[in-house]
Protein backbone atom coordinates (compact mmCIF):
# COMPACT_ATOMS: atom_id res chain seq x y z
CA UNK A 1 0.00 0.00 0.00
CA UNK A 2 1.66 3.42 -0.74
CA UNK A 3 1.79 6.34 1.31
CA UNK A 4 -0.35 8.58 -1.21
CA UNK A 5 -3.33 5.66 -0.85
CA UNK A 6 -2.60 5.33 3.09
CA UNK A 7 -3.36 9.54 3.22
CA UNK A 8 -6.27 9.45 0.61
CA UNK A 9 -7.52 6.25 2.61
CA UNK A 10 -7.13 8.43 6.07
CA UNK A 11 -8.62 11.52 4.93
CA UNK A 12 -11.62 9.52 3.73
CA UNK A 13 -12.18 7.99 7.52
CA UNK A 14 -11.68 11.70 9.12
CA UNK A 15 -14.28 12.60 6.85
CA UNK A 16 -16.50 9.72 7.57
CA UNK A 17 -16.09 10.20 11.37
CA UNK A 18 -17.35 13.95 11.18
CA UNK A 19 -20.10 12.77 9.01
CA UNK A 20 -21.64 9.65 10.17
CA UNK A 21 -22.77 9.44 13.49
CA UNK A 22 -20.69 6.06 14.63
CA UNK A 23 -20.62 5.46 18.11
CA UNK A 24 -17.33 6.19 19.51
CA UNK A 25 -16.04 4.49 22.75
CA UNK A 26 -12.81 5.01 25.17
CA UNK A 27 -12.05 1.57 27.01
CA UNK A 28 -9.61 3.28 29.75
CA UNK A 29 -7.57 0.21 30.84
CA UNK A 30 -6.22 -0.78 27.73
CA UNK A 31 -3.48 2.09 28.09
CA UNK A 32 -2.01 -1.04 29.91
CA UNK A 33 0.04 -3.53 28.50
CA UNK A 34 -0.76 -5.95 32.05
CA UNK A 35 -3.13 -6.01 35.02
CA UNK A 36 -0.08 -5.68 37.02
CA UNK A 37 -0.46 -1.80 36.91
CA UNK A 38 1.79 -1.07 39.44
CA UNK A 39 4.79 -3.00 37.85
CA UNK A 40 4.37 0.00 34.80
CA UNK A 41 7.69 1.76 34.57
CA UNK A 42 7.65 5.11 35.42
CA UNK A 43 4.09 5.07 37.06
CA UNK A 44 4.50 8.06 39.64
CA UNK A 45 5.65 10.12 36.77
CA UNK A 46 2.56 9.00 34.82
CA UNK A 47 -0.14 9.46 37.77
CA UNK A 48 1.84 13.10 38.32
CA UNK A 49 1.19 14.12 34.80
CA UNK A 50 -2.43 12.78 34.67
CA UNK A 51 -3.49 14.53 37.70
CA UNK A 52 -2.14 17.87 36.25
CA UNK A 53 -4.61 17.48 33.10
CA UNK A 54 -2.04 16.27 30.32
CA UNK A 55 -3.71 14.42 27.71
CA UNK A 56 -2.87 11.13 26.32
CA UNK A 57 -1.93 10.37 22.68
CA UNK A 58 -0.19 8.02 20.35
CA UNK A 59 -0.40 4.93 20.17
CA UNK A 60 -1.31 3.78 23.45
CA UNK A 61 -4.21 6.37 23.21
CA UNK A 62 -5.35 5.09 19.53
CA UNK A 63 -5.29 1.55 20.88
CA UNK A 64 -8.64 2.60 23.98
CA UNK A 65 -10.33 3.35 21.09
CA UNK A 66 -13.58 1.40 19.84
CA UNK A 67 -15.66 2.27 16.89
CA UNK A 68 -19.51 0.54 16.90
CA UNK A 69 -17.80 -1.57 19.35
CA UNK A 70 -14.73 -2.96 17.88
CA UNK A 71 -11.39 -1.95 18.62
CA UNK A 72 -9.17 0.09 16.14
CA UNK A 73 -5.94 -0.98 16.98
CA UNK A 74 -4.21 -4.08 18.40
CA UNK A 75 -0.66 -3.14 19.21
CA UNK A 76 0.26 -2.96 22.24
CA UNK A 77 2.50 0.05 23.15
CA UNK A 78 5.41 0.41 25.94
CA UNK A 79 5.49 4.33 25.42
CA UNK A 80 3.39 6.64 27.03
CA UNK A 81 2.88 9.91 25.67
CA UNK A 82 1.00 12.90 26.73
CA UNK A 83 0.40 16.28 25.15
CA UNK A 84 0.49 19.35 28.40
CA UNK A 85 1.30 23.05 28.13
CA UNK A 86 4.11 24.69 30.08
CA UNK A 87 2.26 25.60 32.64
CA UNK A 88 1.60 21.68 33.21
CA UNK A 89 5.05 20.85 32.95
CA UNK A 90 6.72 22.96 35.03
CA UNK A 91 4.44 21.27 37.87
CA UNK A 92 4.92 17.75 37.09
CA UNK A 93 8.95 18.44 36.59
CA UNK A 94 8.59 20.04 40.28
CA UNK A 95 6.98 17.10 41.59
CA UNK A 96 9.30 14.65 39.94
CA UNK A 97 12.36 15.89 40.30
CA UNK A 98 13.16 16.53 36.51
CA UNK A 99 15.58 18.83 36.03
CA UNK A 100 14.53 19.84 32.65
CA UNK A 101 13.57 23.51 31.47
CA UNK A 102 9.78 22.97 29.85
CA UNK A 103 10.28 24.99 26.62
CA UNK A 104 7.10 25.09 23.95
CA UNK A 105 7.93 22.89 20.83
CA UNK A 106 10.05 20.64 22.89
CA UNK A 107 9.71 17.19 23.96
CA UNK A 108 11.38 15.84 27.43
CA UNK A 109 11.81 12.08 27.30
CA UNK A 110 12.36 10.16 30.81
CA UNK A 111 13.13 6.84 31.30
CA UNK A 112 12.96 5.23 35.00
CA UNK A 113 12.26 9.21 35.74
CA UNK A 114 15.61 9.36 34.43
CA UNK A 115 15.64 12.79 31.78
CA UNK A 116 16.50 12.18 28.27
CA UNK A 117 16.16 15.48 26.03
CA UNK A 118 15.98 15.33 22.27
CA UNK A 119 14.43 17.01 19.07
CA UNK A 120 11.39 15.82 17.15
CA UNK A 121 11.92 12.94 14.90
CA UNK A 122 12.63 14.98 11.85
CA UNK A 123 15.78 16.57 13.91
CA UNK A 124 17.33 13.40 15.21
CA UNK A 125 16.80 10.10 16.48
CA UNK A 126 15.76 8.91 20.22
CA UNK A 127 18.25 8.21 22.74
CA UNK A 128 17.65 5.07 24.01
CA UNK A 129 14.59 3.69 25.27
CA UNK A 130 11.36 5.78 26.03
CA UNK A 131 8.85 5.39 28.73
CA UNK A 132 6.95 8.74 29.04
CA UNK A 133 7.30 11.73 26.82
CA UNK A 134 6.02 15.18 27.46
CA UNK A 135 5.02 17.06 24.12
CA UNK A 136 4.95 20.66 25.68
CA UNK A 137 2.43 23.00 23.59
CA UNK A 138 0.71 26.12 23.64
CA UNK A 139 -2.39 24.59 24.03
CA UNK A 140 -3.87 21.10 24.64
CA UNK A 141 -5.83 19.31 21.76
CA UNK A 142 -9.31 18.14 22.04
CA UNK A 143 -9.80 15.56 23.84
CA UNK A 144 -12.20 13.29 25.93
CA UNK A 145 -11.82 12.90 29.60
CA UNK A 146 -13.29 9.28 30.48
CA UNK A 147 -12.38 8.02 34.36
CA UNK A 148 -9.95 10.84 35.00
CA UNK A 149 -7.84 10.44 32.15
CA UNK A 150 -7.69 13.02 29.46
CA UNK A 151 -7.39 11.14 25.88
CA UNK A 152 -7.21 13.03 22.59
CA UNK A 153 -9.93 13.08 20.32
CA UNK A 154 -9.50 10.23 17.88
CA UNK A 155 -9.20 12.20 14.80
CA UNK A 156 -6.20 14.65 16.35
CA UNK A 157 -4.76 11.27 16.88
CA UNK A 158 -5.26 9.32 13.66
CA UNK A 159 -4.00 12.65 11.96
CA UNK A 160 -0.84 13.16 14.43
CA UNK A 161 0.27 9.52 13.24
CA UNK A 162 0.32 10.48 9.19
CA UNK A 163 2.60 14.16 10.60
CA UNK A 164 4.84 11.76 12.17
CA UNK A 165 5.03 9.29 9.28
CA UNK A 166 5.70 12.47 6.89
CA UNK A 167 8.28 13.43 9.65
CA UNK A 168 10.17 10.25 9.68
CA UNK A 169 9.97 9.58 5.85
CA UNK A 170 11.76 12.74 5.37
CA UNK A 171 14.47 11.70 8.32
CA UNK A 172 15.08 8.37 6.53
CA UNK A 173 15.87 10.14 3.23
CA UNK A 174 18.88 11.78 4.79
CA UNK A 175 19.94 9.18 7.45
CA UNK A 176 19.22 6.37 5.55
CA UNK A 177 21.45 3.54 7.76
CA UNK A 178 19.36 4.62 10.99
CA UNK A 179 17.60 1.41 11.18
CA UNK A 180 15.71 2.69 14.47
CA UNK A 181 13.89 5.39 12.44
CA UNK A 182 13.19 3.24 10.09
CA UNK A 183 11.40 0.76 12.02
CA UNK A 184 9.21 3.53 14.02
CA UNK A 185 8.39 4.42 10.21
CA UNK A 186 7.43 0.74 9.50
CA UNK A 187 5.81 0.72 12.96
CA UNK A 188 3.72 3.95 12.24
CA UNK A 189 2.62 2.73 9.17
CA UNK A 190 1.41 -0.62 10.32
CA UNK A 191 -0.85 1.32 12.72
CA UNK A 192 -2.36 3.03 10.10
CA UNK A 193 -2.62 -0.02 7.84
CA UNK A 194 -4.83 -1.59 10.73
CA UNK A 195 -7.08 1.56 11.61
CA UNK A 196 -7.98 2.20 7.65
CA UNK A 197 -8.54 -1.91 7.25
CA UNK A 198 -10.67 -1.84 10.62
CA UNK A 199 -12.60 1.24 10.01
CA UNK A 200 -13.67 0.04 6.24
CA UNK A 201 -15.02 -3.69 7.69
CA UNK A 202 -16.82 -1.54 10.59
CA UNK A 203 -18.17 0.62 8.09
CA UNK A 204 -19.38 -2.07 5.82
CA UNK A 205 -21.27 -4.18 8.32
CA UNK A 206 -22.76 -0.93 8.91
CA UNK A 207 -24.29 -0.61 5.43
Amino acid sequence: MEIPNIKSLIRDLNLNLVTNNYKIQIESSRRYNTKFRFLVPSRKLIDTIIKHGGVLTGSKALRCYKINGDYILERRSSDWDFIVTQEQAFKICNECKILNVPVIGDTISVKNQRHWRHPDYSEAYRVGVVDVQMIIKSDLPDFTEVSGIRFCNLPYLITSKITLVDELIEYTQIHNKDLDAWSNLQKHLDDLKQVIIKFNCIQHENT
